[in-house]
Parts: structure tokens; C-alpha cells; sequence
């Protein structure tokens, strides 16, 4: 009996465990054209066929078929077999290359993923087919002797000297019939002694000829003393009751200790007087059924056992429908004694079902009325069930029906499982989700949860929908991945790891870029197979404006030159840029020839010199200078004050609006940063922040214009320059730097000592604040880096050292950096490569290359390191199967902040960087008197970087 039960491990291990006990050959496989195997039980059969299990699952079941069935046995199973009452032979070919006779039985089912199977049990019958063919033999033997029995039936009528002919015809016919039927004949006479047997007697006791049996007794022919007093006994009762015995089972000892079950019949033998004379025996062996009889009990005992210890409760019920079988489990879900339930039938008035709404369920919608009429399986029939305490009880319900060969039911097996408890666990569940949903609802975080079997969005809360700009969930679902998120890091986002912090772009709904950052947590499902994830997102797009000012503005610092205007100009484009502004203006006043007049300077680099009177009369900008403070002011509107007809960039712009901070530099307010807008904008104090750094950048810029002034020779002028560019770069990082530390350092210290105290939310914003607080070290390091080989400062610190043991020294520290991009490193070069360099800068070299071909070779190319000499040199080569350089690119590289921009171009390369690391190598080469160079065919044709030091023997 197979039950299904709700709890699909539980079924699960019950069928492992029948399948075990049972001789068949059962397998599962696949409705498919190739029939692929997908369980299979461990079996004689499969023991007698030479395969093991690993040998046929995931193969075709076809596999293990005769060639000449296999199209028989196809046709068999696309049939269509719902039940298991149709079946045939076929034949199975062995590892041995032996041909072994099988009944097939098959039935089709669907599993619990809506996948069709086919259920299929081979029954070995080989003996059964050696069986038929020995019948098939005595058959033809027979059909010959009723060839001759018209001789028989006639034989009176012959003259009496036939007669004796006639005689010897019948005992021939006789003789024949005895040798060939397959049972074991012997007859006795009345003192027990052996008076002949057929073949097959003396073949069993090991006589050579049927003739040395006669005049001999058990006592000469059997060894067993029991079993010799056992058929004296059973043979003096017939012959002394004149009764003949038919169809009694014993055992025989056999002389080689053998012991087999027979069938036996005694019948007396009686002569012309009517007296017993003597005993005719036949028995056959009946050892293989009784066996399989043997085996039928134990499968039907573990089966009991098995189904009495079952979590789930049994019930086999007729088709009548009395119950006739309960287990221990269907006591307790029922809360009715075993011995009531077997009085008691399945559709009888006291066992009332009530549907969900607390009803009768009518008669013919009850789970044995429903597989009576359909003769299909019913799954998870919910019914509350009104126990004997009159108690109401949440019943699942499976039932199955168990047919007949003529594909009637037999009985119906149902399983009942108490969900009462898990139905309320179910409803608190669902309660506590609706609670969690409300959190995520009015979470000030974003969260998006994806789903990776499509790759689709399945929830996004209304914070990151505010992020994004956009109030249509269903039209963020459908867009969010194919065009909010940045197509560059989209794939960097679906491979991200959960625990470590992501960041990603979008793009608004007025195609602004913003920033998010969070971390991801993963989704399992019950076999642990990951499912999906979800992100606990915020907008740093102001921390990323921030950190992208602060690095232009050290790279304008770091391009300075003597032309003030060309910096000042710089300076205005950052601000114009970073504040989204429609024109930035730089108004300085100073006194020439005693008059008072002002320099305006516009964001193109365009100058406008105007007198006191014309700058007050006609543009709106000298409101700012009416305040006496360098806090930033902001007016809106101011198209429809007085200026709007005499000031040119209100009239010419189109602006509406202006937010600007007067310039202390000293004690004297004589500077103006103004930005001007179209529309009136909203300011942040992200935005304030901007304006005062710039400020601060252009005060210390006119600061340098006043000190050329102030020069007399050229070589001082540029002193003060470079000493003013040290200034700012020391306040710029004394700036970052400071504070910098503290962050970081009060960042490592909560999370070590106070994590504990902490909830998830604050420890992520923390590791948040320490990783940004690391890129900007490793910037600002960089830039001193940078600046030191400016101002000469390095010292190389040269020896012998092994080139070749550091190229592979920086190769193994890459390695697992290449692996996640699927890339393969080859080393082609020389062993043992000696000469004079600083280990620590070439170090950083090497490093710098392998790392920009990493980056900019996509997933799953090669890099190559070769090394040769030329012309007393070591040239060592870093060749990349990447995306290459144009001839524009390659006179770009090597400069300062020479960086290439790669953002948007479709490319799957890495994005970060700050242009300087090839600008470092070139500089730390060029002191060891070496030089480094790049050579490229071209767009997506690889890139070749070489670099070479001198050979030096000491």
C-alpha cells in the first residue's frame, strides 16, 4: 500500500524504505523520448543483470532492454497507462551479455512539480519461461501419445493374438507419460519397499537408473532419520485407511542437505480383489513459492510495521466503504479507538465533514465518493472533522486508489494529517509578514528585492522609489533593470556577494545619474538553493558629488599653472559642473587709477571690465556685495526685478535665479562666486559645501595672482607658486586627512568594541564609513606619491635583486583577482633575471601594469608577461587580450591624472581609478634610467606595456 502524505520527506523516506523490501525491480523515470532513469531501487534483479544503481540513473531505461523489444517496449509506454493492469514480457540484457526473461509493468503519474512520470516494476520470470518451455516440451510429448490412443481405445476389438501387442503398446504409452511429466512418481508395495520411480525420483535422491530403486526402502535411500519416520508414518495411514491423500506440503532433507518444500499426493494401490496392494506417490517441488510465499509475509509484516510507525495516519477502506485497516497514527488524529473504526464505514452519518465556512460537506463530494467515481488519487482535501469528543479537527486528506488487473478498485488507502496546529502557525505567519511588510514600507532605507531565476524585481518599497523619482511601482518593475539601473553595473550588481558592500547608479526620472549603496542580503528556499536576494539601499549620490569635487579639485590644484585665468577658469567650470548651474561668475573689484572697478569673469573664460556706476546700475550680481559676510546668499525670481532689462546674462541666459558668497581674502570682502540659474534651483547644504570649497580654492588662487605681482625675479615668482601649491595641497590634506582619521579610526573602534550593542542597520553604515574612509586614504596617498616625485623628493634605495622571483611574487598576489574575472596569466620569462633596482618601487610598477590589464580585459581573457634583452637591457612586456588603445588614448597615458574614461561605452571593465598610477610608473622608471612605453594595433585588439632597466652587473 503506498500512501501520500503531505509532508514530502516523510513520503519520501516510506518509499525508500518499501522499495528496499521489495524483489521487484521498481524504477522511475522520466516521460520523455529517451525514458532517462531517475530512481531505482537495489534488487536481485538488478544484482542478476550486473549493474549498479550510478550504472542506470540519469541513463535511458531502454539501456537495459533487448535491441529486438526496445521498440515494443516504446510503443508500450507512450500508450498511456493509468493503471496497472495491462503488462507484457520482455527480454533484458544483461553485463554478461545474458538474455533474462521480465514482466513490465508500467503506470503514469504526476509528481508534486506537475512533472509527468512513469512508474515501472520488472518482475523476473526467467524461471517461469524455463518452466513454460518444459511444459511446451511434455506437451509435444503428450500430443504424441494421443496420437496413439485409438489404439488403445480400440484394442478389444483386435483377435486375442494382438493382445499381447496391445498390452505392450499401453505400457509403453504409460512408461512414456511417467518419464516426461515434471513431477516425482514412485510407487511401493504394502511392506513400504520401492517397487520403481520415473526419472525425475532418481535424478533427486541420486540414483543412476530408475531399476536400482526397486526392493530397496527410505532407510537405504534417505539419510534423514526424521523425515524416514515421518513418511513411514504418513504412508502406513493410507495404505491402512484405503483413503487417498491429496495436496499436503512438507519438507524433504535432500542427501546433499538441501532442503525443498513438496506438494505430495499418496494413493493406495489396489489389486483385483479390491484389497490395498500397494502406494503410488507423486510430489512436486513447490520450494521457489513457498519462498516467495515466505517473502510476501516479511514484505507484508515491514509493510505493517512501517505503516504503524508512519508520522501520518493510515486507513485502507473497501469499496464498500468500511474501514479495513487503521494505524496507530489515524487513532490519534481522529481521537477514535482503532476497534471503533473498524466497525465503522468511511461514509456513515457520524463521521461529519464541514467545509472552510463550518457546513455538512455533501455525500458526493466526499473524498471516497470523489476516487470512487473519478478512480484518481485526491491530494490535500482540507475538511474539518468532528472527532468522537466532538472535538473539531483540520484534517488534510490524501487518497489512492488500489486497482485491480481489470482496472477496478480494489480498496482505497487514504492518509488523514492534523493540520489544525500548522493551519493557526500558518495564519501567525502570514499575520507576522503583514507586520514585516509594514516595516519595509515605512523603512527610511530602499529596499529592492530580485528575483535570480529571471532576474526580475519582486518587491521595492516607497523609499527607494522616491530615490529613484517615480511613483509607478509597475513601471519601475518592468524598466528598473533594462533602464534604471546603469547598464555598466548592472552585471556587478547581480554578481555581488551578500555581506559586502555594492554600489550602483540609476537613472531618475529626469535622467539624472544617482548613486545607492548598501548591502545584500540572500534569499534561500528549503533545499538551500538560492532564490533571491534583497538590498538595503541609500542615496549617497551628495557623499559621491563630494568625493568626485574633492578629486577635481586636487587635480585642478595638481594642473595649476602660471596662467591665474586658465585656473580660475578651471576652478569655474568645476563649480558650474558640480552645481548643475547654467553660467558661474568670478567678480573681483580693485581700484585703478583711484577709481573703483570690477573684473568679471564668466565660466567660458570671457573677461568684463565695468565701472563702479555701470556694475551697480546694471547687474543684478552687485546686490551680493551690499552684505558685509562671506555666508552664502541665494535670490530667486530676480528676472522680474529692475535689472531684467539692463543685465546681459539675465537677458541673454534666460535666468531666473543666482546663489553666490562673497571671497574674504584677508580682511577684505572684494571677491564674488556667483552661479546663475534659469530656474530657480533647490539649494543643499551638499551644495553650500561646494561653494566654499571653490571659494576657498579661488581665494588661495588669487592669493598666487597677488604674489606674482608681488615678485621681482622669475625663480622666486616660481617659489612661491610651488610654495603655495604645497600650501594648498597641505591644507587640502591636513583638511582630509584630520578628520579622515578620527572617522576611521572612531569607525573601528564601535565596530570592534560596541558591535554587540549595535542592530545590523548601524554596523552597515559603519562598515559604509570605514570602506569610503579607506578609497580616500589610498587617494590622498596617491596624490602625496604624486607630489613627491614633483618636487624630486624621492630616494631610490637600489640593489642586486631578482627581477624574475618579483614579477612571480606579484603574479601570485594577483592570481585570485584574475581568477574572478575567469582570466588566464602566462609567464614566459627568463629565470633568474639580476640587476641593480629599489625592490619596493619596481614592486609597485609591476603591480600598477597587472592590475590596469586585469581591470581592462574583459571576462575570460589571457594576459601575457614575456621578458628579453635589447641593447644592455631587460625589457619585461604585460600583454593583455583587452579592448586596446587608440593612438589619442596611448598620447594620454602616462600623464597625470591621464585616466581614460570608460563609463557608458558597453565595455565590461573596471571604471575606477584616479590616473595617476601610470603617471608614478613612468616617473619611478625614469629614475632608475629605464623607460616604459605601450603599443596597441588598435580598438579591441589588446594592449602591449613595456617597460626595461638597465643591465648592471653591480
Amino acid at each position: 500500500m503506498i500512501s501520500d502524505d503531505n509532508k514530502r520527506e516523510n513520503v519520501k523516506t516510506q518509499f525508500q524504505i518499501f522499495m528496499e523490501i521489495v524483489n521487484d525491480l521498481v524504477m522511475i523515470i522520466d516521460q520523455t523520448e529517451d525514458f532517462r532513469i531517475e530512481l531505482i531501487n537495489n534488487c536481485p534483479l538488478l544484482e542478476k543483470l550486473g549493474y549498479a544503481e550510478s550504472d542506470l540513473v540519469g541513463n535511458s531505461f531502454l539501456k537495459i532492454l533487448f535491441s529486438e523489444d526496445k521498440k515494443k517496449a516504446v510503443k508500450f509506454l507512450k500508450k498511456g497507462i493509468d493503471t496497472f493492469g495491462n503488462f507484457q514480457e520482455t527480454k533484458l540484457f544483461s553485463t554478461k551479455d545474458e538474455i533474462i526473461w521480465a514482466e513490465i509493468k508500467a503506470r503514469k503519474f504526476t509528481d508534486e512539480d506537475k512533472n509527468e512520470k512513469i512508474l515501472i516494476i520488472l518482475k523476473d520470470i526467467s524461471k517461469q519461461k524455463k518452466i513454460e518451455v518444459n511444459l511446451r516440451e511434455t506437451e509435444d510429448r503428450f500430443k504424441k501419445i494421443t496420437e496413439t490412443i485409438p489404439e488403445i481405445r480400440f484394442w478389444k476389438l483386435f483377435n486375442p493374438k494382438k493382445y499381447e501387442e496391445a498390452l505392450q503398446s499401453s505400457y509403453e504409452m504409460l512408461q512414456m507419460v511417467i518419464e516426461n511429466i515434471p513431477q516425482y512418481i514412485i510407487w511401493k508395495d504394502i511392506d513400504l519397499s520401492y517397487l520403481g520411480c520415473n526419472d525425475n525420483y532418481a535424478k533427486l535422491i541420486g540414483i543412476e537408473h530408475p531399476e536400482n530403486i526397486i526392493g530397496k526402502t527410505d532407510e537405504e535411500l534417505l539419510l534423514d532419520k526424521n523425515q524416514i519416520q515421518f513418511n513411514k508414518e504418513q504412508e502406513r495411514k493410507v495404505i491402512e485407511s484405503n483413503k487417498v491423500v491429496f495436496h499436503t506440503n512438507e519438507f524433504w532433507i535432500l542427501r546433499n542437505g538441501e532442503k525443498i518444500w513438496i506438494d505430495v499426493n499418496r494413493i493406495p494401490l489396489l489389486n483385483s480383489d479390491g484389497n490395498v496392494a500397494g502406494l503410488l506417490i507423486t510430489f512436486e517441488d513447490i520450494t521457489e513459492r513457498k519462498n516467495a510465499e515466505e517473502n510476501l509475509r516479511k514484505q507484508h509484516d515491514r509493510l505493517e510495521r512501517i505503516m504503524e510507525t508512519s508520522p501520518a495516519g493510515i486507513l485502507s477502506v473497501d469499496t464498500n466503504g468500511h474501514i479495513i485497516y487503521v494505524n496507530s497514527q489515524a487513532e490519534k488524529v481522529l481521537h477514535y479507538p482503532k476497534e471503533e473504526l473498524l466497525k465503522k464505514t468511511f461514509i456513515t452519518t457520524k463521521f461529519k465533514f464541514l467545509n472552510s465556512e463550518g457546513k455538512l460537506i455533501p455525500k458526493n463530494e466526499l473524498p471516497f465518493q470523489i476516487i470512487m467515481k473519478t478512480k484518481k488519487p485526491i491530494f490535500d482535501y482540507h475538511a474539518t472533522f468532528k472527532s468522537f469528543t466532538n472535538e473539531n479537527i483540520l484534517l488534510s486528506i490524501n487518497g489512492t486508489p488500489l486497482l485491480k488487473n481489470n482496472g477496478e478498485i480494489e480498496n482505497i488507502i487514504f492518509t488523514v494529517e492534523d493540520i489544525t496546529e500548522k493551519e493557526l502557525a500558518e495564519k501567525m505567519i502570514k499575520e507576522s509578514e503583514e507586520k514585516y511588510k509594514d516595516l519595509l514600507e515605512t523603512s527610511t532605507i530602499g529596499i529592492l528585492e530580485i528575483e535570480l531565476e529571471n532576474n526580475s524585481v519582486s518587491y521595492i518599497n516607497p523609499k527607494l522609489l522616491e530615490f529613484i523619482g517615480y511613483q509607478d511601482v509597475d513601471y519601475v518593475n518592468k524598466k528598473l533593470m533594462d533602464e534604471i539601473i546603469h547598464p555598466d553595473d548592472l552585471l556587478k550588481l547581480l554578481n555581488s556577494e551578500e555581506g559586502k558592500e555594492i554600489e550602483f547608479r540609476i537613472l531618475n526620472k529626469k535622467g539624472i545619474i544617482k548613486w545607492l549603496q548598501g548591502k545584500r542580503l540572500n534569499q534561500y528556499d528549503d533545499k538551500d538553493n538560492l532564490i533571491s536576494f534583497r538590498l538595503w539601499l541609500e542615496d549617497v549620490t551628495e557623499k559621491k558629488m563630494y568625493e568626485k569635487l574633492i578629486l577635481e579639485l586636487n587635480i585642478n590644484f595638481l594642473n595649476y599653472t602660471t596662467d591665474i585665468q586658465q585656473n580660475i577658469e578651471l576652478l569655474l567650470k568645476t563649480c558650474l559642473k558640480q552645481l548643475n548651474g547654467d553660467i558661474v561668475l568670478y567678480i573681483t573689484k580693485s581700484d585703478h587709477e583711484e577709481k573703483e572697478q570690477y573684473r568679471v569673469m564668466n565660466s567660458k573664460g570671457v573677461i568684463t571690465m565695468y565701472t563702479s556706476e555701470e556694475f551697480t546700475r546694471d547687474l543684478f550680481i552687485s546686490e551680493l556685495f551690499k552684505e558685509n559676510h562671506d555666508f552664502t546668499q541665494e535670490f530667486f525670481d530676480i528676472h522680474k526685478t529692475k535689472y531684467a532689462k539692463s543685465d546681459r546674462y539675465i537677458i541673454e541666459n534666460g535666468i531666473e535665479a543666482c546663489y553666490g558668497k562673497l571671497i574674504l581674502s584677508g580682511n577684505d570682502l572684494n571677491s564674488l562666486l556667483c552661479v546663475l540659474f534659469q530656474q530657480n534651483p533647490t539649494i543643499t547644504n551638499q551644495n553650500k559645501l561646494v561653494l566654499f570649497l571653490i571659494c576657498d580654492a579661488l581665494e588661495i588662487e588669487q592669493r598666487r595672482w597677488e604674489s606674482q605681482h608681488h615678485l621681482e625675479e622669475q625663480n622666486r615668482m616660481l617659489s612661491e607658486i610651488n610654495k603655495l601649491k604645497s600650501d594648498l595641497f597641505s591644507r587640502t590634506s591636513h583638511e582630509l586627512k584630520t578628520p579622515l582619521i578620527s572617522i576611521k579610526g572612531f569607525t573601528e573602534l564601535l565596530l570592534k568594541l560596541h558591535s554587540n550593542k549595535l542592530d545590523s542597520d548601524v554596523i552597515s553604515i559603519l562598515e559604509e564609513i570605514k570602506s569610503g574612509s579607506k578609497r580616500l586614504e589610498d587617494f590622498i596617498n596617491a596624490l602625496v606619491d604624486s607630489s613627491q616625485l614633483d618636487q624630486g623628493l624621492l630616494k631610490l634605495k637600489k640593489k642586486k635583486e631578482n627581477l624574475t622571483f618579483l614579477i612571480k611574487y606579484c603574479v601570485k598576489q594577483l592570481q585570485g583577482t584574475a581568477k574572478l574575472r575567469e582570466q588566464k596569466v602566462k609567464l614566459n620569462i627568463k629565470n633568474n633575471i639580476y640587476t641593480n633596482f629599489d625592490k619596493e618601487k619596481i614592486y609597485e610598477v609591476i603591480t600598477n601594469l597587472l592590475i590596469n590589464a586585469i581591470k581592462y580585459t574583459p571576462i575570460g581573457g589571457t594576459i601575457t608577461i614575456d621578458s628579453h634583452q635589447k641593447n644592455n637591457h631587460y625589457i619585461i612586456s604585460i600583454k593583455d587580450t583587452g579592448i586596446g588603445l587608440t593612438k589619442k588614448e596611448i598620447a594620454q597615458l602616462f600623464t597625470q591624472f591621464g585616466k581614460i574614461e570608460r563609463y557608458g561605452q558597453g565595455w565590461d571593465v573596471g571604471i575606477e581609478g584616479t590616473g595617476l598610477g601610470l603617471y608614478i610608473s613612468k616617473e619611478l622608471i625614469d629614475l632608475h634610467d629605464g623607460k616604459i612605453w605601450v603599443e596597441s594595433e588598435g580598438r579591441n585588439k589588446g594592449s602591449t606595456f613595456f617597460f626595461s632597466l638597465p643591465i648592471e652587473k653591480n
